[in-house]
């Protein structure tokens, strides 16, 4: 298992592997289809319309294209958005904080709005041949992807709070 000791609090934090990762991105994917389900018809709608033959002719198409387009620029957006936001401000979208794992700097600190965005960039570059820059955590010693080489980030464990429990009856009388 691979261990980084993180400087400031001394912390022991295990890089999270490809298929925790994987995890958390399918249940990213889900509430984002959530969300962005409400343009697929014009996105269907549209996407269909695009390739009629008659698309110069047919006024309808037309009054369907900017609709197609807002609703894709739109999708982007809010896609977009939820990474750079979550990153941000927890370090965790819903995903990673179902699977209790946090995108950081090398010295344990959350991201900034730059790095968030370079490394949304860095999932397209991870993404264009065969997601091979996903698959390749599978492999790296740290557990980085090419989106989180290009922006420098890590992917760790959060460990586990540690809950003392206590005895309610420190005398041992029975009640």
């Amino acid at each position: 298992m691979q261990k980084e000791q993180e400087e400031s609090g001394g912390i022991v934090l295990e890089f999270a592997g490809f298929w925790r990762r994987f995890a958390a991105f399918v249940i990213d994917a889900a509430v984002l289809a959530l969300i962005t389900s409400v343009c697929m018809p014009f996105r269907q709608l549209g996407f269909i319309r695009i390739w009629n033959p008659d698309i110069i002719s047919d006024i309808y198409n037309w009054l369907i294209l900017p609709r197609f387009i807002f609703c894709n620029l739109l999708t982007l957006i809010i896609v977009v958005s939820y990474f750079v936001i979550f990153w941000v401000w927890r370090g965790q979208t819903l995903g990673k904080m179902v699977m209790n794992i946090k995108v950081i700097c090398p010295d344990g600190s959350n991201i900034s709005i730059g790095i968030a965005f370079l490394r949304y960039l860095g999932y397209i570059v991870s993404a264009v041949v065969l997601f091979f820059g996903f698959i390749w955590i599978a492999f790296d010693k740290q557990k980085q992807g090419f989106h989180d080489k290009i922006a420098g980030t890590f992917v760790v464990i959060l460990p586990q709070p540690k809950i003392k429990v206590t005895d309610p009856n420190p005398t041992g009388a029975k009640a």
